[in-house]
């Protein structure tokens, strides 16, 4: 059975030029739109609970029950993340990732039919099982197809799934919860994921070397660039990785992002009802802003960072960092009723999560490290950003229940402490992307250039 996931021998090469650039246009094109849209229905499966808390809070489930939820599926999610990098290495992505949206999708649609909290708590945890087969694939498949040159650009392209599938969260659930109930949020996507499981299926593809093509390396006349990539086995790259120090302080930097980006998406939207006194639905189209902002930022993430940054990936992020810190203070800060001033902040932090995604989310490492390496990269990026994510949802549940107060029968929450948490994890993470200035120094030192 696992070897029906692993990789497929290299074919004959095709000799055709103009058949080799017109299978590759094909390809790129497809991958990319069945990666975009299918990983962004990935989003709509996890983030659910999200928009959701609120009626489930009204409904009977506790802040903490429902951050143990949260936690769970972001526990399982790191650790899945972290050994799916490194076996993506190994194996066809085509047969990965649609695999892991119809897991996801099935979980979903069994959860809209259940109002028990152990039910929850076991299968949003296997929902991480699901979750953890989506991003790291994805991105060695960016890698397969598109050479170390394209890579910032086309990862920025394909960020933009996160964005679709939050903005696609933020308010279609907000809509379905209003018109349907809470549990139809969860049944009626699952139902529809499950058929673009197999759409997806149909369109992604293994690596090009598969079906007679040349590696996007030499497709694209970076020979030099490939004849070093080949000079390392798949096991010796995923060693570098792992003995790397910049990769583990991006980790670092990892889990704050983590704390920090979930933090907002989780808990977004029940901070808007409860701190600003906004109905469901304009809390959660405000937030959708966010996802929105965040994929331009993304889409232009690596064109930002090359054209004006000169190609210098962490002065960007430590940038974007500062602008994404601006923005969560004035969502933390902006008066109750002040809703326009509330969106432009949500505007802001949404655009600077975006570029900061892209960077701290893997690309900075997946730059230090070589290609055959690219999911144990991003194995490890992952493990400990979804660390923090199960970090905060932990904590934040915690904080809520203790920041509750009841007055004649009427529950308030305060959110004094927890904005303390949102802002201290984006000012650390910010701090710690400060000695990667040095990484590419560090780098070609390692491999003996001037």
């Amino acid at each position: 059975m696992f070897k029906w996931f692993l990789t497929g021998e290299d074919q004959p090469r095709i000799k055709d030029p103009a058949r080799i650039k017109t299978m590759y246009r094909s390809a790129r094109f497809q991958a990319v739109t069945a990666m975009i849209i299918g990983y962004g229905m990935y989003y709509v499966m996890r983030m659910t609970l999200g928009v959701a808390k609120k009626p489930m809070i009204d409904a009977g489930f506790t802040p903490t029950q429902l951050g143990a939820m949260g936690a769970a599926m972001m526990v399982v999610i790191a650790i899945g993340k972290f050994a799916n990098g490194f076996i993506a290495d190994h194996c066809n992505i085509k047969k990965i990732v649609p695999i892991g949206l119809l897991g996801a999708a099935v979980v979903n649609t069994i959860l809209g039919f259940s109002d028990a909290y152990w039910v929850f708590l076991v299968l949003w945890a296997v929902n991480g099982v699901f979750q953890s087969m989506g991003s790291a694939p994805c991105i060695v498949s960016l890698s397969q197809w598109f050479s170390k040159s394209q890579l910032a650009t086309y990862y920025g392209v394909f960020s933009i799934a996160h964005y679709v599938g939050e903005g696609a969260t933020y308010l279609g659930t907000a809509m379905i919860i209003v018109a349907f109930g809470w549990h139809a949020a969860f049944f009626m996507p699952g139902i529809a994921c499950i058929v673009l499981a197999f759409i997806m299926y149909r369109f992604m593809r293994d690596r090009p070397e598969t079906y007679g093509l040349p590696s996007a390396n030499e497709y694209e006349g970076e020979v030099a660039q490939e004849k070093q990539e080949q000079e390392v086995s798949t096991k010796e790259a995923q060693l570098m990785v792992v003995r790397n120090p910049y990769v583990w302080l991006l980790a670092a930097a990892a889990i704050c992002l983590g704390v920090s980006r979930y933090s907002i998406s989780s808990w977004g939207v029940v901070f808007l009802q409860e701190a600003k006194n906004m109905d469901l639905v304009t809390a959660g189209s405000i937030m959708s802003l966010s996802p929105i902002l965040g994929g331009v930022g993304s889409f232009f993430s690596g064109m930002i960072s090359d054209k004006v940054f000169k190609s210098r990936h962490s002065v960007t992020t430590i940038v974007f960092g500062i602008v994404m810190l601006l923005g969560i203070i004035g969502v933390c800060f902006v008066p109750a009723g002040q809703k326009m001033l509330t969106a432009a902040c949500v505007v802001v932090f949404g655009f600077g999560l975006g570029v900061i995604l892209c960077f701290v989310g893997g690309l900075l490492a997946v730059d230090l490290c070589p290609r055959k390496a690219t999911g144990a990269a991003m194995g490890v990026i992952g493990l400990l950003a979804y660390g923090g994510a199960a970090l905060q949802d932990i904590v934040n549940g915690m904080l809520l229940d203790s920041a509750k107060v009841v007055v004649d029968g009427v529950t308030t929450y305060h959110f004094e402490t927890i904005i303390e948490f949102w802002i201290g994890s984006v000012i650390l993470m910010t701090l710690l992307i400060v000695p990667t200035l040095w990484a590419k120094k560090h780098k070609e030192q390692e491999e003996g250039q001037p």
